[in-house]
């Protein structure tokens, strides 16, 4: 027997397996699809490519008044950035406008962990690490000045870190996640809110992102780490859900608390749920 020949043989069928594997991978994601993404990336990167400016400067301490309506005012800051991305994107442009109108007003406030997950990535990238430890400190101040439970405060930084560790900071995975978070009935956990007037036309682009999503995973680490990622962003999930619903209620109790839901900015009525 040729030895040689043998070895040589292995080799290629080594080569042909890896390309084989190779091709697998290539397929789960379409050239559509990295059109999508890369669209989507960009236009994620293009609205939350640096930070709003720091919580501390925007937070005006002097009295809970003063700290709630100052307060919705950065907030309100940040929904207008993400109506912005929603905006480029063409699939959820090309929904019915009232369909359009709940989600945003239902779901938005479960998804701000998600800017302020890439803000916490795009700070440890620029080395400012220090800057954001100081603004979750003020987020914490800003709790306790309404004699909140450190619960609340404690469940969203918690959360931020699970979400920063489940997906690196990675902005095609977070804009993705955003995407069909937003398109997602119920997320709120609001009895009030109303039935989408085209549920299938969401459900079928959420489907369609989710999918690219799930073939990015696989593309990138496998299936099998597919699973897992795709396991934990589950179970987070869940935990945005819970956390934004505490929040929600908190804020809506403290204005009505303070007379101050004539104050706050209009667009933070539809977040907070307030009519």
């Amino acid at each position: 027997m040729d030895v040689e020949k043998v070895e040589d043989d292995n080799v290629l069928q080594q080569d042909n397996q890896s390309n084989e594997i190779e091709d697998i991978l290539f397929e789960t994601l379409s050239i559509e699809d990295w059109i999508t993404i890369q669209s989507v990336q960009s236009s994620f990167i293009s609205v939350f490519h640096c930070p709003t400016e720091q919580f501390s400067a925007y937070i005006d301490f002097s009295n809970r008044t003063s700290a709630l309506i100052s307060w919705s005012e950065y907030v309100n800051q940040l929904a207008l950035r993400f109506i912005d991305f929603f905006r480029q994107i063409n699939e959820f442009q090309d929904l019915l406008l009232d369909d359009r109108l709940i989600l945003i007003k239902y779901n938005l406030l479960p998804v701000f962990p998600i800017c302020k997950c890439h803000e916490f990535k795009f700070a440890v990238d620029q080395c400012r690490f220090d800057g954001f430890e100081q603004e979750m400190e003020e987020h914490g101040r800003f709790f306790s000045f309404f004699n909140a439970s450190d619960n609340i405060h404690n469940a969203f930084v918690e959360m931020i870190f699970s979400l920063l560790q489940n997906t690196e900071g990675n902005p095609t995975v977070l804009s993705l996640l955003l995407i069909i978070l937003i398109l997602t009935p119920g997320l709120s956990m609001n009895e009030d809110e109303p039935p989408l007037n085209d549920s299938l036309g969401v459900n079928r682009v959420q489907c369609y992102y989710t999918k690219i999503l799930w073939n990015y995973f696989v593309s990138q680490f496998g299936e099998t780490e597919a699973c897992r990622r795709y396991t934990q962003l589950l179970n987070l999930i869940l935990r945005m859900q819970s956390t934004s619903k505490t929040l929600r209620t908190f804020f809506g109790d403290q204005c009505a608390r303070s007379n101050t839901v004539d104050k706050i900015a209009p667009l933070m009525h539809s977040v907070l749920n307030i009519s």
